[in-house]
């Protein structure tokens, strides 16, 4: 037994990266592959509005929009990984409107 699986999927929804990408891709980039497969556990996901004086600009939904613990996910997790991937980052925002409750995860 044994081999190889190899899959390619030339639609994926994923970013190709290379050097010339802008922060705003790197920063989908991250959110997409690194960050949203963990927060979809629960239901959740972020998304990035825009960057404005090297501050990503974040807004979540799902199990993540008014959740209690939203905001150790933005330190903990999200400002932190974006942070370490991308020091041309200054530090991150969320402007969810936290007041929806009804979907939140805690």
């Amino acid at each position: 037994m044994g081999g190889q699986l190899t899959i390619k999927a030339p639609n994926a929804k994923t970013p190709r990266l290379n050097e010339d990408s802008s922060i705003e891709e790197r920063i989908n980039y991250i959110l997409h592959s690194e960050i949203n497969p963990g927060l979809a556990s629960h239901g959740g996901m972020v998304n990035l509005v825009e960057v404005a004086d090297e501050v990503a600009i974040l807004q979540f939904g799902g199990g993540c929009q008014g959740c209690g613990m939203v905001d150790t996910t933005l330190k903990d997790g999200v400002e932190k990984t974006l942070l370490e991937s991308l020091p041309q980052l200054k530090g991150v925002r969320d402007v969810t409107d936290h007041s929806v409750t009804e979907n939140a995860y805690f």
